[in-house]
């Protein structure tokens, strides 16, 4: 049974290539670095640009990281919870997202962000980045898929997306998921913000 769901990770792919130049994200990054009234509590900046494939540029907070990712499948922009999150486990995937879409929103808007690159909601990533706490097997699969399909309904409503598992049980537990339409930021923002999360 998973008693403190915390590390989750949301990725939202782009069109961006993997020969992206990355100073804009450091640019931006070292900026939020200095809002100390953020919750995340930015701590550090970790520069990976040089890693073809690698974690690219990561913003690392005490309650989370975000970065702009060029790892596997493609590059993208990521959030990572690490703590912090409290409720039902619906509440803290959807705090995860609506956490996610309000960062990418806000990168985005960022002067210097690159104009050529869009973000595509319709392609997300979601893993529960720890093997002890979410182990790859179907015990959690049985645990935590209905609280995420609630949310996935929510953002895209039902049948408006496929589910695709990650397949590989020596990975994290995690899914792809595809939407039948891209939606923007703001759509899903005001979809995440909505009242009514069931405490299941």
């Amino acid at each position: 049974m998973t008693t403190n769901l915390q590390h989750i990770q949301i990725k939202i792919a782009t069109n961006a290539s993997l020969r992206i130049n990355l100073d804009p994200f450091i640019t931006i990054f070292a900026r939020w670095r200095k809002d100390q009234n953020d919750p995340a509590a930015w701590v550090d900046l970790a520069d990976y640009a040089h890693l073809p494939r690698g974690a690219g540029i990561v913003l690392v907070g005490q309650r989370c990281n975000i970065a702009f990712d060029l790892t596997d499948p493609g590059p993208g922009f990521l959030y990572a919870a690490k703590k912090g999150l409290s409720g039902s486990h619906q509440e803290k995937i959807l705090s995860a997202f609506q956490s996610c879409l309000d960062y990418a929103r806000r990168l985005t808007e960022e002067q210097e962000f690159p104009e050529e690159v869009h973000l595509r909601t319709e392609s997300i990533e979601l893993r529960f980045n720890d093997r002890l706490e979410t182990p790859s097997t179907p015990a959690t699969d049985n645990e935590l898929q209905p609280a995420i399909r609630r949310v996935l309904d929510r953002l895209h409503g039902p049948g408006g997306y496929e589910l695709i598992p990650q397949g590989d049980a020596a990975q994290t537990y995690g899914f792809s998921i595809k939407s039948n339409q891209p939606q923007t930021l703001v759509q899903l923002l005001d979809r995440v913000a909505a009242p009514g999360v069931s405490k299941v």
